[in-house]
């Protein structure tokens, strides 16, 4: 009995230990719990900074215009540079504007439009505008996100149609601070395009239109391999042409009319 007893306390004692070093290791693992979820608390943004990357101001806003900026060119391109063109063709169920018309016969036209690329970018700026300004917020919101204290400063926004690309500029002064501190006076948005060529290819026809009548296309397609040029003359002696870059896909369409005869003309 005595040694039945022995084996009995030690058999508690063993237990008793086994107990206190289970409470003891359940303590670690909720201490080591809360600690990590201080830890976490307190270096989130910089944890998140680190995954993430550092953020470009320029990339995101790319992404969030270029949405916005490819249907609109699409447009703007099918009718002319105009959005909501005034003194068009109907053609093709699409209102095309005349860039350069006269309505006699026998008349060079007079040119409509004289700075195509200045009004195609003036009308994507008009119409990227709300777009642009929640694209600044969403950058700030973003900087926020990360940690960053943000002072944005009042801006403004334009649309430059250049050789290669589309830049939407955003002339609103940012300064972010974390550790560092750093002060963006305005930021560029480049959207790869080779509408700036189309363009002006499209402003030197509408020239020869008004000086000599017509143009021949087949000049320009050999001095430019990536271009075709596909002109088609209605009835009343209106032309269209549509002008594409086969590589890009892109594609500007206008109409011209000048120097016309009136039906019957030279049929004896």
């Amino acid at each position: 009995m005595k040694r039945n007893d022995y084996k009995d306390k030690n058999l508690t004692s063993f237990m008793q230990k086994m107990n206190k070093r289970g409470q003891l290791t359940i303590f670690v693992i909720v201490a080591i719990v809360i600690l990590t979820i201080v830890l976490v608390t307190l270096f989130y943004p910089k944890i998140k900074t680190a995954i993430s990357g550092e953020l470009n101001p320029n990339a995101y806003l790319k992404s969030c215009i270029e949405p916005v900026i490819k249907p609109n060119l699409d447009l703007l391109s099918k009718q002319g540079g105009y959005l909501n063109p005034e003194g068009f063709l109907y053609y093709n169920n699409t209102r095309i504007k005349l860039l350069c018309y006269t309505p006699e016969f026998y008349k060079t036209c007079i040119v409509q439009q004289p700075m195509i690329k200045a009004h195609v970018e003036q009308e994507l700026t008009k119409v990227v505008g709300d777009k642009a300004r929640e694209c600044m917020s969403n950058l700030k919101a973003e900087y926020e996100s990360r940690g960053y204290s943000v002072q944005v400063g009042k801006g403004d926004y334009s649309v430059e149609i250049v050789p290669e690309s589309i830049n939407i500029n955003f002339t609103t002064p940012i300064t972010v601070t974390q550790d560092t501190t750093q002060t963006y006076k305005s930021f560029n948005a480049q959207i790869d395009s080779h509408m700036y060529d189309l363009l002006m290819i499209a402003q030197n026809i509408v020239e020869f239109e008004s000086t000599l009548g017509d143009s021949e296309t087949l000049l320009y397609m050999q001095y430019y391999p990536n271009l075709r040029i596909d002109k088609t003359k209605l009835s009343d002696g209106t032309k269209v042409y549509t002008l594409t870059d086969v590589v890009t896909k892109e594609s500007f369409t206008f109409a011209s009319r000048s120097l016309s005869w009136p039906p019957g003309y030279g049929i004896k």
